[in-house]
């Protein structure tokens, strides 16, 4: 309960941020210009690439969350099943490098519980996943035989689905790829069973479906952006059109010239009070008072400040 209050805390935080930092010009400028052009141009720069960011935050860390406490749970479970179902020798052998996972992972969970400088971030979460993919290589490399390839397939795999659910800055995105791509094309060149020729071609056919991968990972972070600026462009216009409406609503309820609530304030006010039959509880007290010649004094007043501001308008034109 403490932790739902506390997020809708945050959120309510960020709506307001959002509305506050709308008013500035030069943002609102440059939303509109980026908005006229194609989406595959959008870059956000500055300010807004800021809000971007800590917009998302919240999610993108408990997507990366979620996923680094699956892979570990995922890397236990299929230690203690070879222990069952593999002779003892190959377990055994996949016990040292398999235990690298769940300590990176927990290291990279409390990196990622709350915000810190994005080259933090960024650092903790390349190195955790290069640690991760290692970890999954040498498992196979360490067991050897038909568990060599397997594991290298097993950690692309890994790769991918990150690439894929992480919304991360595209350089995070391609050097995570880039890991990934690496390490395969090492392993593979180790592989006894394996040529050289057969090492190389597999790691381009590969690398075409990761970057296809990273492509699609680039256009998804370029509709959230897209999709960011129009929110931002909504709001906007809505808070002007609020505004333009309480002006409305304040020049329809007073008197221009002194302020004060006229007749029709007057009638919605009773008619709340005491309209349909209602009672209001703790009584209510209304003055009505009947200026004798208030229209020839408003006239003077206003006739007077006609008259001041063409002395003015006079003076400045000497």
């Amino acid at each position: 309960m403490f932790r739902r209050k506390q997020l809708k805390g945050l959120s309510i935080v960020s709506d307001r941020m959002h509305l506050e930092v709308q008013v500035d010009p030069a943002i609102a400028a440059e939303v509109d210009r980026l908005l006229a052009r194609r989406t595959r141009d959008i870059r956000l720069k500055g300010e807004i690439k800021r809000l971007f960011r800590a917009r998302v935050w919240s999610q993108t860390a408990k997507i990366i969350r979620a996923w680094m406490i699956w892979v570990a749970f995922l890397d236990v479970l299929t230690l203690a099943l070879n222990m069952l179902m593999l002779p003892r020798a190959i377990a055994l052998s996949m016990l040292l490098p398999g235990a690298i996972i769940p300590p990176v992972v927990m290291a990279i969970v409390l990196v990622w519980r709350k915000p810190q400088a994005p080259w933090l971030q960024g650092a903790s979460l390349i190195a955790g996943m290069f640690l991760i993919l290692l970890s999954i290589a040498l498992v196979g490399v360490s067991a050897g035989g038909e568990f060599y390839e397997r594991h290298l397939n097993i950690m692309l795999f890994v790769a991918i689905t990150a690439i894929i659910i992480f919304g991360i800055p595209l350089a995070w995105t391609v050097t995570i790829a880039a890991l990934a791509l690496g390490l395969y094309l090492v392993f593979q060149l180790q592989n006894p069973g394996i040529e050289f020729g057969s090492a190389v071609a597999a790691t381009l056919f590969f690398a075409s479906g990761i970057f296809a991968t990273v492509a699609a990972r680039r256009i998804m972070t370029i509709l959230a952006q897209k999709t960011f600026l129009f929110e931002l462009r909504d709001r906007r216009r809505v808070a002007e059109l609020a505004e333009a409406n309480d002006r409305l609503e304040l020049l329809a309820r007073t008197d221009p010239l002194t302020g004060i609530a006229n007749r029709r304030w007057m009638t919605e006010t009773l008619d709340r009070l005491w309209g349909g039959g209602r009672k209001c509880p703790d009584g209510a007290a209304m003055l009505m008072c009947d200026i004798d010649d208030f229209k020839t004094g408003r006239n003077r007043v206003l006739l007077h400040r006609q008259e001041s501001f063409g002395r003015k308008h006079i003076q400045s034109t000497r």
